[in-house]
C-alpha cells in the first residue's frame, strides 16, 4: 500500500451491501459517498471478516467511474 498514491483515500464504511459490496463516506472535505468491493488482494488475505459498519479503510477511486472504488485495506 502506498499512501503516496493519489488515488488511494481514507473512507469510513457507512452500510454493507448484497455481492460483497459496500457503501463508503471519503473523509475528504467533500465527504462523497462511493460504492466500493474488496481488491482480489483484501479478499486473499481475509480483510471481508475485519470490515464493519463504522470501520474506516483504504480506498482506491475507480478511473472511469467516481462513484466507484476498490477496498485495498483497513486504516490503524
Amino acid at each position: 500500500m502506498n499512501r503516496a498514491d493519489p488515488q488511494l483515500f481514507e473512507a469510513t464504511v457507512v452500510a454493507e451491501l448484497p455481492q460483497q459490496l459496500f457503501r463508503l463516506e471519503a473523509c475528504e472535505p467533500s465527504a462523497q459517498k462511493l460504492t466500493a468491493g474488496l481488491s482480489p488482494e483484501a479478499r486473499r488475505l481475509g480483510l471481508r471478516a475485519q470490515i464493519r459498519t463504522g470501520q474506516r479503510v483504504l480506498v482506491r477511486r475507480a478511473s472511469l467511474d467516481p462513484g466507484r472504488g476498490v477496498i485495498t485495506g483497513v486504516c490503524p
